[in-house]
């Protein structure tokens, strides 16, 4: 059992109905047993679009979120640094650098359905 970092579009294809990556993304975690964790990043970026319907809903999905993902890492300036670095190298956006940079700084495998993600980061599992 290893340590995971969930990246933002696979909490989105976690807790949003209707995701076209929702299947793909139950498989892989029932398949597999780790120990997750997320990004203070990740868990903004998958709250926005519950914000936008209210403030209660925006809530509620945090609320679902920390039940199903209880560790939470935030960015210190380590992560940050790290992340400056991988995005100098790759080029891929701050947002992505800085989940990248969470599961590099914290030993831990990086799960994402982004390509450009996956090829940045050595190591990371693109889920399909």
């Amino acid at each position: 059992m290893g340590r995971v970092v969930l990246d933002s579009s696979v909490l989105i294809a976690m807790f949003y109905d209707g995701d076209i990556h929702s299947k793909s993304v139950a498989r892989k975690l029932e398949a597999e047993d780790h120990s997750y964790l997320i990004s203070t990043i990740s868990l903004a970026e998958t709250l926005i679009q519950a914000f936008r319907v209210s403030f209660e809903e925006g809530e509620r999905m945090k609320s679902r979120i920390l039940y199903a993902i209880p560790e939470v890492v935030d960015v210190d300036e380590m992560v940050a640094s790290e992340a400056a670095r991988i995005r100098a190298k790759t080029g891929i956006k701050i947002a992505a650098a800085l989940i990248s940079a969470t599961a590099t700084m914290n030993g831990a495998e990086l799960w994402t359905l982004d390509r450009k993600q996956a090829k940045a980061h050595k190591g990371a599992v693109l889920i399909s």
